[in-house]
């Protein structure tokens, strides 16, 4: 075994590694198509001239494997490798067909000293394939385990490796707005060109969680993203009152502050209705909206009392942990969070939790105010969404669960004069967190009409 030179230490958040090319030839997709993934077009020429393909292409886990091996090659050969714990998010762009030469890279989202096993680290990546058009064929995400160069004295020099979750992340330029009942809210600029897209999240979320958005995002938009009264950096609410008035209120004084002639709004959840109730209040602010399971239902859905089963599971939330990378690593192995990418769940936690004067660490939105913003859902019926004429996308995605706020979708794309509908196989509620590359390309396509 060749003694390694490569570790945990030499990987650093923001560098991309060229990992080389591969040239994909028709007798190794028929073999490999032969062997693994015997659909037609990967395995006979003539009878794929008729698929829709219009001929012979790889197996897209024949594309996988080849970037798999540049990696292997490029990296782990030279590296003390620990092992992965998956990939995530495997996407297939382009039919890759034969001769086709693939270009390959790898950017490090980000590294994390174990906070359990003193000699190792978890280097999460960005893979992507390229062919010689310069079109990406392939992308994924994923993360591996790689050994320390001198775990004991790096551990003991390294004050923040109990909680390395904000060590290495950048920091948006933050704007503070005052609401129109003078809440004080954390506005960032996420980055990017192009006309002014504000973002809004879900309840118990806040605007961090969607930085691998807004950076999918950003070739097409100038991205901006509030924090809601009681979440993230943001102020409490009045006499902790979370009514969703309150959130139509934050998002159109944020509106207001960045003052754009051409505005366009994303929202997840409550943040889809509170984008909803700010084009209802003040019609024309936005230019176009795309709304993820906006929570927008029929009129007294909630009135009963204790009728929103997600209150009471917020208020079992745990508050305090003793570090940020301890409640990543526990929400990383547990439903429902465990189903976000790992760059966006990394975002949460670094957002999502204040420091305590014992070293500890508490969620920024509490138990309490998150557990009342659900109870106070309902803000918007469905009934008054006809009176909103804004273009609208409103998506769901079709994985169901308990609730299932996605099923509501379709009768809000219905009500709203401009709405329409689409679905996104294989995701969930909280599909802009799960697949954001995905759901950012059809927010893109929707606004702008690309």
């Amino acid at each position: 075994m060749r003694e390694p030179t490569v570790f945990f230490e030499d990987f650093t958040p923001g560098d991309v590694i060229e990992l080389g090319t591969y040239e994909m030839t028709e007798s190794e997709i028929i073999d490999f198509g032969r062997r693994f993934d015997p659909q037609y077009f990967h395995t006979d020429p003539q009878a794929a001239l008729e698929s829709p393909f219009g001929g012979l292409i790889a197996s897209g886990w024949h594309t996988c494997s080849a970037w798999a091996r540049l990696w292997i090659d490029t990296v782990m050969a030279h590296a003390d490798g620990r092992g992965s714990s998956g990939m995530q998010e495997v996407r297939w762009h382009e039919p890759v067909r034969p001769g086709d030469s693939l270009s390959a890279t790898v950017e490090i989202i980000d590294a994390r000293p174990s906070t359990r096993h003193a000699d190792r680290g978890t280097v999460f990546i960005a893979c992507t394939m390229t062919n010689q058009h310069g079109r990406v064929v392939f992308t994924s995400h994923g993360r591996g385990f790689f050994g320390r160069r001198h775990p004991a004295v790096e551990t003991a020099a390294s004050p923040a490796s109990g909680d390395p979750a904000g060590a290495t992340s950048k920091r948006e330029d933050t704007v503070e707005v005052r609401s129109g009942d003078g809440v004080k809210l954390t506005l960032r600029m996420m980055g990017g060109s192009g006309p002014d897209l504000l973002v809004c999240h879900a309840t118990g979320f806040h605007g961090l969680a969607y930085r691998p958005l807004a950076k999918c995002l950003e070739e097409d938009f100038r991205v901006w993203a509030l924090d809601f009264r009681g979440h993230g950096s943001s102020g409490p609410a009045p006499d902790d009152d979370y009514a969703w008035s309150g959130m139509g209120a934050d998002v159109a004084a944020c509106a207001a502050a960045i003052g754009s002639e051409r505005l366009y709004g994303f929202g997840h959840s409550m943040g889809g209705a509170a984008l909803l109730m700010a084009e209802q209040s003040r019609p024309g602010t936005f230019a176009g909206l795309f709304l993820y399971e906006p929570i927008v239902l029929p009129r007294g859905f909630f009135d009963a009392p204790n009728a929103n089963p997600l209150a009471a599971g917020a208020r079992n939330r745990r508050e305090v942990f003793n570090s940020r990378a301890e409640a990543l690593a526990r929400y990383s192995s547990r439903s429902p969070l465990g189903v976000m990418r790992a760059d966006a769940l990394a975002a949460y936690v670094e957002g999502g939790f204040v420091e305590l004067p014992d070293g500890r660490v508490r969620l920024a939105c509490s138990a309490e105010t998150e557990a009342r913003t659900f109870e106070a859902s309902g803000g918007l019926p469905t009934e008054e969404a006809a009176g909103i004429s804004v273009p609208a996308a409103v998506a769901a995605g079709t994985v169901a669960g308990v609730p299932n706020p996605g099923a509501f979708a379709p009768a809000v794309a219905d009500a709203l004069p401009q709405g329409r509908f689409l679905s996104f196989e294989s995701l969930g509620h909280f599909g802009p967190l799960e697949a954001p590359g995905v759901v950012a390309a059809a927010a893109a396509r929707e606004l702008l009409g690309d």
